[in-house]
């Protein structure tokens, strides 16, 4: 699996020579996605639950301002225009080249110094609304908060961001790469090749499947008939947990790379009215190779639904049981559930572009753990769903507001959650153990943790076509073991030049 990616890059640029398409490719954040709410969610619900979006649903343009094309050509590069964009009646092109610049310190339990130095590009063709592409690369050095160390410590990787060297000092050197490839048929069949991260449901979470884990390699068939929509999705996943080995009697063997996974996700949405829709979703994972004891494939079941009352108001929730046997509520029994709750708005209180979610989620401890961690419900080291894994629950409320180019992103986030008090015990928390240890099933068992998470960001946006953005902004962070006494508190400041559409979450 060791440079796939970069295989599957070129395999893709070598492609779109000969088929390309005008339907296009949005790629996933939940924050760039709320620029577009009036969009996404119009008077009448639409099917969303499955991003990255690839067809109609956002403006391709990611327009903030009317471009002035009286402008001189490094004016309109600079504020409204690709680096270079090719616009025809039958297809469209674009390059752009991606910085990411940031430099800022970190203050309170530890303190060090903080930087980003990262180059980009991204591109993106189509033609007559058949078949898309879009690539983009990163090349990335950085030194990161160290609440986000030892979480990339205890992965194995950096955590949303893929393998990267130098994870025992910190001074971590690594790559990203997204390719996305679609084939438009017909509104009942459409066919996607893609190395890249997929997130079901409208919340910033989602405990059925999203984009917490680095990309993966998946296939995906979609389309919608009446008020019907379905996806198929097919993915290859990496397992670093357990890597293949010459001999696999000899734990000390030579490694012969990443052990290899694989996922089948189903998901079907209903619009059962203008107002209502419902999906059902099914999750089975397995693994090559597979010779443990514990069972060969690991199936899930979730609900997704939402609601929206009334124009520009959405409530919306989640059901995941990774057993239909251990389906259930309370602390009494091994009840191996997960579930949210959320709401959003746009244009709040008549404000234009005055945007707000809340959000709860929580999973009881277990799930998405397996007997068989070989087929536990994760990608890449990480889990497939929430980055908390299981065994918490969580509070959280966003905001954000944009005026002319100007932006706002304000978050805060309660959670509570139970670590495994020695690494023999298992409580739940961490999906790769396998043997149940305790006798209940509360959720917070085991060393209880209160987690509390603010973050402030200001942005000056110069050009929306690839974000290119001047942004400043704090991170306040609090974790408190309500056990041992432990007490974690990050301050953290920063300030760069930014241009990318990557989600990173910071929360861990």
């Amino acid at each position: 699996m060791k440079y796939i990616h970069v295989r599957f890059l070129l395999l893709a640029l070598l492609f779109a020579q000969t088929a390309l398409s005008q339907i296009h490719y949005q790629p996933y954040s939940y924050e760039q996605y709320q620029r577009h709410m009036s969009q996404i969610y119009p008077d009448s619900l639409t099917h969303t639950a499955v991003k990255p979006f690839v067809g109609s649903n956002m403006d391709t343009r990611h327009a903030i301002t009317q471009a002035d094309t009286t402008r001189s050509w490094w004016h309109r590069k600079l504020f409204d225009e690709h680096l270079i964009e090719v616009v025809k009646d039958d297809h469209t092109f674009y390059l752009d080249f991606m910085p990411d610049f940031i430099i800022g310190g970190e203050r309170g339990t530890n303190s060090k110094t903080l930087w980003t130095n990262t180059r980009g590009a991204q591109a993106g063709l189509s033609i007559n609304k058949k078949f898309s592409l879009y690539v983009s690369f990163y090349e990335n050095q950085g030194r990161l908060a160290s609440y986000i160390d030892s979480t990339a410590q205890r992965n194995g990787n950096l955590p949303g961001q893929g393998f990267s060297k130098n994870l025992s000092t910190a001074e971590y050197d690594w790559m990203n790469a997204t390719a996305n490839m679609s084939y438009h048929f017909s509104d009942a069949v459409q066919v996607a090749v893609a190395y890249d991260k997929l997130h079901i449901g409208e919340g910033y979470r989602s405990v059925l499947v999203s984009d917490n884990p680095y990309n993966f390699t998946h296939a995906r068939v979609s389309g919608t008939v009446g008020r019907w929509q379905y996806h198929s999705i097919w993915a290859y996943m990496n397992d670093l947990r357990n890597p293949r080995l010459a001999d696999v009697n000899d734990p000390f063997s030579t490694r012969l790379g990443e052990g290899i996974k694989y996922g089948a996700f189903q998901y079907v949405d209903y619009l059962a009215s203008d107002k209502v829709s419902i999906g059902l979703f099914h999750s089975l994972i397995w693994a090559q190779n597979n010779q443990e004891t514990g069972g060969k494939t690991n199936g899930g079941l979730g609900l997704n639904a939402k609601y929206q009352p009334w124009k520009k108001y959405l409530f919306y929730g989640q059901l995941y049981a990774d057993d239909i046997s251990k389906f259930g509520f309370g602390s009494s029994s091994n009840h191996r559930t997960a579930f949210q709750l959320g709401g959003k708005t746009y244009d709040l209180f008549g404000v234009t572009n005055l945007n707000v979610t809340a959000e709860y989620n929580q999973a009881a401890p277990y799930t998405y753990q397996h007997p068989n961690n070989r087929i536990n419900y994760t990608s890449n080291g990480e889990a497939l769903a929430h980055p908390r894994g299981a065994n918490f629950r969580e509070a959280l409320g966003i905001a954000t507001y944009r005026w002319n180019r100007w932006e706002v992103y304000g978050q805060t986030m309660y959670a509570r959650y139970g670590l495994d008090p020695t690494d023999t015990r298992n409580v739940g928390i961490d999906l790769f153990k396998e043997e149940i240890t305790e006798d209940g099933f509360r959720i917070g068992q085991g060393s209880p943790n209160n987690l509390f998470y603010n973050e402030l960001r200001v942005s000056y946006v110069m050009n929306p076509k690839y974000n290119l953005r001047w942004e400043v902004g704090l991170i306040d962070r609090r974790n408190k073991n309500t056990v041992s006494g432990d007490y974690h508190h990050a301050t953290v400041f920063t300030f760069g030049l930014r241009s990318s559409f990557r989600r990173f979450q910071q929360e861990y």
